[in-house]
């Protein structure tokens, strides 16, 4: 897995303690997004102030400071739905 990047960073809000995070980042989002949901992914979609996505793609102010700002991401729950 040549190029993988795993990030670990201390989160600024507090979790309700019923799920657990993980993030992945590759290169085109929107290849991935579509092989993902070929194989059945079903992708969370969100119309809320501050994050909405469009075709299951959001566009996230300043998520991972790490990072920068303005990233692209989507959501998805396990195959258990938590």
């Amino acid at each position: 897995m040549a190029g993988t990047e795993f990030c670990l960073f201390e989160s600024t809000g507090g979790s309700q303690g019923r799920f657990t995070q993980i993030a992945f980042t590759v290169d085109d989002l929107d290849f991935t997004v579509t092989e993902l949901r070929s194989r059945g992914v079903v992708f969370e979609n969100y119309d809320l102030p501050g994050l909405s996505t469009v075709e299951g793609i959001a566009l996230i102010d300043g998520n991972y400071p790490s990072k920068g700002t303005a990233e692209r991401g989507a959501e998805f729950r396990d195959s258990e739905g938590t």
